[in-house]
């Protein structure tokens, strides 16, 4: 591993919770969220600040105390909903960003690896890749690309913007995965509902796919854990190139594909139902993934969808012994 330190943002978010784990307990890692540190999170208690980017202020006591030389961006308003105000998107992404931008300046931390989203492109029913164009229907594909913009003018940083696509499942060992209160992904919502033998709801099924539901390309964390980790690396070794990079599987599974594959791994009946679409979503998301494949020399080792599911129950099944619930 890059033997600097490294500070992750959101880091008892669940990307960043899973990261951390990934990257195992030691002194190199540092991390700040808003929220308290995810009690399954296995970074030390000493390299953990509670802090909202938004407190400019804190944010420079927190460099000035550890001066990280790479920063790991996952710190954002995430949840793809219209009922959230266009405000709340752009203070708890851009700005939030505006201000890291301006005390890694002021501190002299010239890396960072932004999560980004495929919801930055424009409609289209073949594979997305990064050069394609940029159009995004929801507010929050909105605001991470006017991010992308603030963090790319930047002189002084070099930077790796990862587009994820649809991040799923969970780190067995040690474990930690998603949960969102509520739950809103598809994934997460299924499993558990299957467990309780509850119905799933579909959101739309008048989509011009092969079954009238949308497709996506899911990617398990654990690899996107591996692609934040090569991405360190790769500044680690002084690349005087930014890149902006796809971070899926390059496969495209429908909605009711998930159901059908649950059904045969649980080996009984799911039951499910259609409701109305979601304003803001795309009929089509898969990506291509040649070009992370030559930069970073990564590619989806655990993304087949059996694998993600199965690793998804076994975290569901973990909560529900626990007594931990989701919100769904």
């Amino acid at each position: 591993m890059f033997k600097k330190k490294i500070l992750v943002t959101g880091c008892s978010g669940y990307i960043g919770s899973c990261l951390t784990n990934y990257l195992g307990s030691t002194k190199y890692i540092y991390g700040i969220d808003k929220n308290h540190v995810n009690k399954w999170t296995k970074i030390k208690k000493k390299n953990f600040f509670k802090c909202n980017l938004l407190n400019k202020k804190k944010l420079l006591e927190i460099f000035n105390k550890i001066k990280p030389d790479v920063v790991v961006h996952l710190a954002a308003k995430s949840t793809v909903n219209e009922k959230i105000k266009n405000k709340d998107y752009f203070l708890n992404n851009f700005i939030a960003t505006k201000n890291l931008i301006f005390v890694m300046n002021k501190y002299n931390t010239n890396k960072i690896i932004f999560s980004s989203t495929a919801a930055v492109y424009k409609k289209k029913n073949k594979l997305i890749s990064e050069n394609d164009n940029l159009k995004p229907i929801s507010k929050y594909g909105k605001a991470k690309l006017k991010t992308e913009q603030l963090i790319l003018k930047s002189k002084k940083i070099k930077s790796i913007i990862l587009r994820f696509f649809n991040v799923s499942s969970a780190i067995t060992k040690p474990i930690i995965g998603e949960l969102h209160e509520p739950e809103t992904h598809l994934i997460p919502l299924a499993v558990s509902k299957s467990i309780k033998s509850s119905k799933i709801s579909i959101n739309g099924k008048d989509y011009k796919t092969k079954d009238g539901t949308c497709v996506r390309d899911y990617i398990h964390v654990k690899d996107i854990c591996g692609a934040i980790n090569k991405s360190i690396k790769y500044l680690g070794k002084g690349r005087n190139k930014s890149a902006i990079l796809n971070i899926g599987n390059g496969i495209g599974l429908s909605n009711k594909d998930i159901i059908l594959e649950l059904q045969k791994i649980n080996n009984k009946n799911v039951f499910f139902d259609y409701t109305k679409r979601r304003i803001g979503d795309s009929a089509f998301l898969v990506c291509n993934i040649k070009k992370v494949k030559k930069i970073l020399n990564w590619k989806p080792l655990y993304s087949n969808i059996r694998t993600i599911l199965k690793d998804e129950i076994y975290w569901s099944n973990f909560l529900a012994k626990k007594k931990i619930y989701r919100k769904i």
